[in-house]
């Protein structure tokens, strides 16, 4: 029998290592300042922002994982700012943490595919960084044996998750509380593993990412479904966002609107050209079938998981920082602060006028 297991890592936890990493890299720099503004006198900045003026924009943006498909928003923004002039390079780490890390230090502006479950108590812990849009409502899904039709299905059903603390967990607790069933959990960490025991019947039913859902799909045809994800059930709920190196934003308010007014427009382009999107995800994703990328890219549009508005209002900041909290994915009370700490809706509300003139 397979010997299952799992570490609990809580949010708290997570946010004291990434600050304990910041004050460290903090030291190793010794004060030096790689992206931010030249310290000096302000009319010399000043008159080098003058000399600069006509001069090609370049930014970098850290990705909080390798390449995956969550990627393809901002790739195909920074495709849009190609076009006037301003380059981003798109360089990718395997943690968020990392990609906190690289704003914090100055050595990139953006940092992309990062969850507000991480990226808030990253801020609370000093890290002067604000999250501006989501790319994407969240895609983990209930992937379910063929036979189970509806929720009602799942009652007494095994449902395996990744871990007792995971957000797979949270998100079949949701599920179960919200539709009133009862299921046994079985925990099996790692997707692909919870994808062979569906296939095989060892379970009913399973969170899984709905990318992965269709990739293992073409392992296993026919032998699982989706029944919904989350996106679609609680479509306001702000998990994968894009956040900027707060300071920077200080510092040149015009570009960073201009970079989400890009987003936007890289966000409405892949909903309405699958061509285009089927040729960035295949430029950029080489090792994936491209028939999984077209089916990717086809439940996205279905499932509206690209959100034309980029999602950040108040109310829904405040929606998913109380899911959040409840959960136990943060614990920051949301009654207790102020959401312009960590979030800034200014901008997508200035993007959005942009394109939308309203």
């Amino acid at each position: 029998m397979r010997e299952l297991w799992f570490v609990r890592v809580s949010a708290k936890s997570r946010a004291l290592l990434i600050l304990l990493a910041l004050a460290l890299l903090a030291a190793a720099c010794g004060g030096g300042d790689a992206g931010g503004a030249a310290e000096g006198d302000e009319a010399a900045q000043d008159a080098g922002a003058e000399e600069q003026a006509d001069e090609p924009v370049s930014l970098v943006a850290m990705h909080g994982s390798s390449a995956d498909f969550i990627a393809l928003v901002p790739l195909a923004a920074w495709d849009v700012l190609a076009e006037r002039g301003i380059d981003v390079e798109q360089r990718y780490a395997e943690e968020a943490s990392t990609a906190i890390q690289a704003m914090t230090q100055g050595a990139a502006q953006i940092g992309t595919n990062i969850g507000v479950n991480v990226g808030v108590p990253a801020a609370d812990a000093g890290a002067e960084i604000v999250d501006v849009i989501a790319t994407q409502r969240p895609t983990w899904a209930l992937a379910v044996q063929p036979e189970i039709d509806s929720f009602e299905d799942l009652n007494g059903a095994t449902l395996a998750v990744h871990g007792e603390a995971s957000f797979t967990r949270a998100v079949a607790d949701w599920y179960a509380e919200r539709e009133g069933f009862d299921y046994q959990q079985l925990i099996i960490p790692g997707s692909e593993v919870r994808a062979e025991a569906l296939a095989q019947g060892e379970i009913d039913a399973s969170v899984i990412d709905l990318p992965d859902v269709i990739q293992l799909s073409q392992v296993y045809p026919g032998e699982f479904e989706v029944l919904v994800t989350i996106g679609e059930s609680f479509p306001d709920l702000i998990e994968q966002d894009i956040w900027f190196d707060a300071n920077w934003v200080t510092e040149n308010r015009e570009l960073a609107v201009e970079v989400v007014t890009a987003l936007l427009e890289g966000i409405r382009r892949l909903r309405e050209d699958p061509e285009y999107a089927l040729e960035l995800a295949t430029e950029n994703l080489p090792e994936v079938d491209p028939a999984v990328l077209e089916e990717t890219i086809a439940e996205y549009q279905e499932r509206d998981i690209w959100p034309p508005d980029g999602l950040l209002t108040e109310e829904r900041a405040q929606e998913t920082m109380d899911f959040f909290f409840s959960v136990g994915e943060i614990e920051i009370d949301p009654a207790s602060i102020e959401l312009e700490d960590y979030f800034d809706f200014s901008l997508l509300e200035d993007a959005l006028a942009n394109l939308d003139g309203s």
